[in-house]
C-alpha cells in the first residue's frame, strides 16, 4: 500500500507527533507497569494456589472465606517506643460453630447473595478452573427516587444605577496591558 502525503501533511504529523510524545511516553510507561505488575499479580496467584491446594481439595474453601487477618494494639510498647500489636485470624461472619455436632458451618453466599448453607458439612464445591475474577453483568438500571425540587423564589434583579459611570473601552484596556 502507499500513501502519498505533501509536505504540508508531513509537517502537520512532525509538529502532532511533537506534541504527543510525552503523552505517548506516559502511555508507554503506564503500559510496562500494568505488565510488570500483572506478571507480580500470576506469580502470587500461583503461590497462594500452591498453599491453599490442600484446603481446596479437603475442604472446598478458601482462606479468605474462613478466616480474616485482624491486628490489634496490645497497650505495650518495645524498647524502641514503638507500640506491640497482635495478630488474630478471627472467623469470618459467614462461619458459625454448631456445639451439638462440635463442628463449624460456613455459609456461602452465591452470586444472587442468597445463603447456600450447607446440609451437614461445611464442604462446598468451586468451579477452580475457571480465573477469580468475577463477571461483569450488566444490571438493570436502578432508577432514581423522585426528589421534589425546592421551591426558589427569584429575586429581581437589580436595576441599573444611573450614578454608575462607565468607562470607554479604550481606557479600560491601557489600564490592564501588560
Amino acid at each position: 500500500m502507499e500513501k502519498r502525503i505533501s509536505t504540508r501533511e508531513l509537517a502537520a504529523v512532525k509538529y502532532t507527533a511533537k506534541i504527543v510524545a510525552p503523552i505517548v511516553a506516559k502511555k508507554n510507561k503506564a503500559k510496562a507497569m500494568i505488565d510488570k505488575w500483572t506478571k507480580e499479580y500470576n506469580t502470587q496467584k500461583t503461590a497462594l494456589e500452591g498453599y491453599e491446594s490442600g484446603l481446596i481439595a479437603q475442604l472446598g474453601l478458601r482462606t479468605e472465606q474462613v478466616v480474616t487477618r485482624v491486628i490489634e494494639p496490645t497497650g505495650k510498647f518495645d524498647k524502641n517506643g514503638k507500640e506491640v500489636k497482635q495478630t488474630k485470624y478471627v472467623l469470618t461472619d459467614n462461619v458459625r460453630y454448631d456445639s451439638e455436632k462440635n463442628e463449624y458451618i460456613v455459609t456461602i453466599k452465591d452470586e444472587g447473595d442468597k445463603e447456600v448453607a450447607p446440609a451437614d458439612t461445611a464442604v462446598v464445591e468451586e468451579d477452580l478452573t475457571g480465573t477469580d475474577e468475577p463477571e461483569v453483568v450488566n444490571p438493570e438500571p436502578v432508577p432514581e427516587p423522585d426528589v421534589a425540587e425546592p421551591d426558589v423564589e427569584e429575586t429581581p434583579e437589580p436595576e441599573p444605577d444611573d450614578t454608575t459611570e462607565e468607562q470607554p473601552e479604550e481606557e479600560f484596556e491601557e489600564k490592564f496591558m501588560f
